[in-house]
């Protein structure tokens, strides 16, 4: 994002607060621009320093901003002369309290020359924010702690829609990790329904469960959340409904839930969704369900990382994205999605599922994405053959196989890929579903093989030892899990010793 112009206006106010500038090295490979505390209410800039020998920024370096604020910090370049006068940028690395700005961002907003960069200034945002330090980093974002020594898990998640529910019949369940019914959703009383009928259901499960496959109940939808609020608006009324999203699914021997809440930031509802995550958070615990969320960067503006962090993880809806005029679901928007998740709501990457559509909108005369246009991906196949590897067809824009490929590389250093909706794939040779499968399956792990190098010996028992003391890493912790009770811990460090001695 480029801001031409805009800050002059507001250059002498930057300015009222006096600060100190310093350009000291420490450890070799860290320089501190600036020292001190400095303070802003929102879209203010609470802190403006001189930009010292440009030298520093050199290609792959970094600058690390440490701060306290409920959202990231713009960081905005601003040039006397020449260049792009004032460039705005947001964070591509996060850490606890440290945000992260890459050379590469900066570059691509203000420009390669940096000797005509003079100023660095922080704004606010949409939250007031005090400084603590800026300092340049010679090398690479560092790696979030938040995403490092994490159990990764590679999920595939698709969502049954109970008005195609049929579908489920000629579904590979061995192609999922997870299925997701939608929508499940309360009556005026709180009591929960879907379309299918209860027979059904159970077959489905069943189905599911012989597969290894969690069965969740998706609560909401696009065009089902308008009865949540009066169920929400006490907290009485709440423990009532969470019990009766509770009893709905011991009736039906369900997994978990998913919260699917698609609703706009002035709804109501999100002054009550904190308090309602967190209190499904406690009854989910207690019968060992797992927890997860749909949501997109509209749907989470009022929702904090704090509540995002009570999910097991979230489906981020990467489609439908009307401000682009070509594509609701390119890449670029792929990545935008990832990002802003994993960098503004500082949800691990691990728990991030990527969203893909199997179905493609079409676009108006005038660039607009026809919000009236909708073709599942079978009728693109079943129009032309060809539609497999392609992303358009006419006016329709969608993912054929080939970035669907791309998408499942880039899922596999997030936490999988979520599916909306299974019962628009094609069948046979031109099922993406089977794709996907094919990209993110993995041979059956080798009891013990923690390094991954297909055999089980001394050296995986050396690293696991290693782990547990907190002085290494696990290749793949689910190979060392001997006790099949999803943990690493010092009893399957026992187990492993035993099947070496044996």
């Amino acid at each position: 994002m480029k801001i031409t112009k805009i800050l002059s206006v507001i250059v002498s106010a930057v300015m009222l607060i006096p600060q100190t500038f310093s350009a000291n090295a420490e450890g070799g490979n860290v320089v501190h621009l600036y020292e001190g505390e400095a303070s802003a209410e929102a879209w203010t800039c609470p802190l403006t320093i001189p930009v010292p020998d440009t030298s520093i920024y050199a290609e792959g370096n970094t600058i690390a901003v440490k701060c306290d604020c409920d959202d990231p910090p713009y960081f905005v370049l601003s040039s006397n002369s020449g260049g792009e006068e004032w460039a705005s940028l947001l964070p591509d690395g996060a850490g606890s309290d440290t945000y992260y700005y890459s050379y590469e961002a900066m570059t691509d907003a203000f420009g390669e020359d940096y000797s005509l960069l003079d100023y660095i200034s922080i704004m606010a945002g949409n939250s007031s924010v005090t400084v603590y330090s800026i300092d340049m980093i010679m090398g690479e974002i560092p790696e979030n702690p938040e995403d490092s020594g994490r159990e990764h898990i590679t999920r595939v998640v698709g969502y049954l829609p109970d008005w195609e529910y049929t579908a489920y019949g000629k579904l590979d369940f061995g192609a999922l990790t997870h299925l997701n019914i939608a929508f499940v959703n309360p009556d005026s009383s709180g009591n929960l329904s879907c379309y299918i009928p209860d027979i059904e259901m159970k077959n489905i499960v069943n189905k599911a469960h012989s597969n290894d496959v969690k069965v969740f109940a998706a609560l909401g939808g696009g065009g089902g959340c308008d009865g949540y609020l009066p169920l929400l608006d006490t907290p009485e009324e709440m423990a009532d409904f969470n019990e009766k999203i509770m009893a709905y699914c011991e009736k039906f021997d369900l997994d978990g839930i998913d919260l699917d809440i698609e609703l706009g930031s002035s709804n109501e509802v999100w002054n009550y969704y904190a308090d309602w995550v967190s209190s499904l958070r406690v009854l989910c615990d207690e019968r060992g369900y797992e927890m997860s969320t749909a949501t997109a960067q509209w749907v989470a503006v009022k929702v904090s990382p704090d509540t995002f962090e009570l999910f097991d993880f979230l489906n981020v809806m990467a489609y439908d994205n009307d401000g682009d005029e070509s594509s609701h679901c390119d890449m670029d928007f792929t990545n935008e999605c990832l990002k802003y998740f994993n960098v503004q709501k500082k949800v691990p990457k691990d728990k991030l599922v990527l969203g893909v559509p199997f179905y493609g909108r079409g676009y108006t005369s005038d660039g607009k994405l026809d919000w009236n246009s909708y073709v599942p991906f079978a009728e693109l196949i079943e129009i032309d053959k060809e539609n497999y590897n392609r992303d358009l067809y006419g006016d329709v824009a969608y993912n054929g196989a080939v970035t669907m490929a791309e998408k499942c590389d880039i899922a596999k250093n997030y936490g999988g890929i979520m599916i909306w909706e299974l019962s628009q794939d094609a069948a046979g040779e031109y099922s993406l579903l089977a794709l996907i499968k094919d990209k993110l399956s993995v041979a059956a792990a080798v009891a013990g093989d923690v390094n991954a190098d297909g055999e089980f010996s001394i050296a995986d028992a050396v690293m696991l030892e290693k782990w547990l003391l907190g002085k290494g890493e696990l290749t793949d912790w689910q190979a060392g899990d001997l006790c099949k009770d999803s943990r690493i811990d010092v009893f399957d460090l026992c187990l492993m010793r035993e099947k070496l001695i044996a």
